[in-house]
C-alpha cells in the first residue's frame, strides 16, 4: 500500500514526527497555511492536489479538519481519501471537547500550536495584502490589529514537538504585536495519530494501478531537514 499525505503547514511539526514511523508513506505535500484565508480557493487547490497525487498512490491522508470548506471532500473520489472529521486542526490537536472548553473560557482566543506560532505579524500583513496600505499613507500593522480587535487571548498549545521555548517566544511576539494575553496549555498527537492510522488501514482497491502493494523501504530515524527523503518525496507549496 502506497500512502500519500497532503497537509497544512500548520500541522507540519506534528506530522513530521508521526510520519517518521509510517513506512507506507511515499509522498508528502504541505500546502501553505495562508490558504485558510480563502476557503473556496483552498478547497479547489486540495481537489487538484488530490487528483494529481491519486495517480501515484493508493490512499491519501489529509492533514486538515473541515476548515470551513472541506466537509465532504473525502467523499468525492473513487479511492480512499481520509479527512479527519473535526472542525479544524486545533480540534485535531486539542480534541473537540477541549477545544470547545477553551472557547467557552474565552471566545476571543487565537489558538497557536507550534505551526501557527510560526505565523508572525508580518506574515499576516503579507497574506492579507495589508502592505498595500502604505500606498495610501496608512500603517499596515495598525490595520492588522483592527482585524484582531475581538481577540483577547493567545493560547500557545505545546504538543511536545520541536523546541518549546523557540515556539513560545514566537507566540509571545505575536501576542505582543496584537495586544493579546498569552496563556499556555498542552496537548498531544494521539487524535491525529488515530486518524493517520485509519488511512494506513484503509482498503486500497486497485493497488495494481501502481504495481505491487508492498510498503517501500524507509530509512530509520526522522526525516532530514532538507526534505524528507525517507518518504520518497516531500514538498511544500
Amino acid at each position: 500500500m502506497r500512502l500519500g499525505i497532503i497537509a497544512c503547514t500548520a500541522l507540519k511539526p506534528e506530522l513530521d514526527q508521526l510520519l517518521a514511523s509510517v513506512p507506507e508513506v511515499v509522498e508528502v505535500i504541505y500546502l501553505d497555511a495562508a490558504l485558510h484565508i480563502y476557503p473556496q480557493k483552498m478547497l479547489e487547490r486540495l481537489r487538484q492536489e488530490i487528483r494529481l497525487l491519486g495517480q501515484r498512490v493508493d490512499a491519501i491522508f489529509l492533514g486538515y479538519g473541515f476548515c470551513q470548506s472541506l466537509r465532504g471532500l473525502d467523499e468525492e473520489f473513487d479511492f480512499p481519501v481520509i479527512l479527519p472529521q473535526v472542525d479544524d486542526c486545533i480540534a485535531l490537536l486539542l480534541t473537540p471537547e477541549r477545544y470547545a472548553e477553551e472557547v467557552r473560557r474565552e471566545v476571543g482566543t487565537w489558538f497557536m500550536p507550534p505551526g501557527w506560532a510560526e505565523i508572525g505579524a508580518q506574515m499576516v500583513i503579507k497574506e492579507l495584502k495589508l502592505d498595500r496600505a502604505t500606498l495610501y499613507g496608512r500603517d499596515p500593522m495598525e490595520m492588522a490589529r483592527r482585524l484582531f480587535t475581538h481577540y483577547r487571548r493567545g493560547l500557545f498549545i505545546d504538543t511536545g514537538v520541536g523546541e518549546k521555548e523557540v515556539f513560545l517566544d514566537k507566540a509571545l511576539a505575536f501576542c505582543t504585536d496584537f495586544n493579546l494575553t498569552l496563556e499556555t496549555t498542552t496537548a498531544d498527537t494521539s487524535l491525529l495519530a488515530a486518524w493517520l492510522e485509519k488511512a494506513r488501514s484503509a482498503p486500497s482497491p486497485g493497488c495494481e494501478r501502481h504495481g505491487p502493494c508492498e510498503s517501500p523501504e524507509v530509512a530509520e530515524g526522522p526525516p532530514s531537514a532538507a526534505g524528507g527523503d525517507a518518504w520518497g518525496s516531500c514538498s511544500e507549496r
